[in-house]
Formats: structure tokens, C-alpha cells, sequence
């Protein structure tokens, strides 16, 4: 019997295969929002995050369309990030890092949650 998703939207099909040199390359860390901003020059609406992520790696930018939560609910989150893939520029804004999180079949995004017992800085593995 096939695999059954709960929700019926559709979902995206799988991405090509990678190495494991390819995926342990990506440089994955827990942080913690210290500040949120509006974003109204970008094109969806979105948030200005600025995160720590520890001593080692420090505080990074990115813009995230995380609009379902509220500020109060971002700031002082842990939330997990990719931290070397460089920089891009969106809407004349440096956004540093990616946010992690699943996107549910109404292209809401979700962010990874990265539990207890974990710091700014931390490895995810």
C-alpha cells in the first residue's frame, strides 16, 4: 500500500541525491533571535531576524518569511540556521544565513524546533 500523506496538498518531489561529503560540508548551528525587524521592502512579507550563534560563529542577518509568529514569539526563540553557505542580498537587504524550517502544504513555514538542553553555537548532526 502506498505511503499516505494526512494533508492534501501536494507535496514537492524529491531532491537529486547528495554525498555525504556534500551534506556534512553544510555547516548546521542552533542560535538565538536577539532581534526582529520589519521587513516592507521585501516582496512577501517577511521579518529581519538578527541571530547569536554562539562565540565561534557569532551574530548573523537573514530575512525569513516567518510572518505566521508574532515578534514576541521570535525573540529569545533557538531556532537552527545554515551558517556557511554566504551571503545574498534581498531587497537591498544582506541576509547572512538560512532559516530552517518545514513548510507545510499551504507554504506555511514552520521553524525547527532544536529542544532543551542545547546553546547558541551548538552543532546540529
Amino acid at each position: 500500500m502506498p505511503n499516505v500523506s494526512s494533508t492534501s496538498a501536494a507535496q514537492p518531489p524529491a531532491k537529486p541525491q547528495v554525498s555525504p561529503d556534500q551534506f556534512f560540508a553544510v555547516d548546521i548551528r542552533v542560535g538565538r533571535v536577539t532581534d526582529v525587524e520589519s521587513f516592507p521592502e521585501a516582496r512577501r512579507p517577511a521579518w529581519k531576524l538578527t541571530v547569536d550563534f554562539g562565540a565561534e560563529i557569532g551574530t548573523l542577518r537573514t530575512s525569513a518569511q516567518v510572518t505566521n509568529y508574532r515578534r514576541e514569539e521570535l525573540l529569545g526563540r533557538l531556532v537552527v540556521g545554515v551558517v556557511n553557505i554566504g551571503a545574498k542580498r534581498i531587497a537591498g537587504f544582506k541576509s547572512e544565513f538560512l532559516l530552517l524550517g518545514a513548510q507545510d502544504g499551504d507554504g506555511t513555514v514552520h521553524l525547527l524546533d532544536p529542544g532543551t538542553g542545547v546553546s547558541p553555537g551548538d552543532v546540529i548532526c
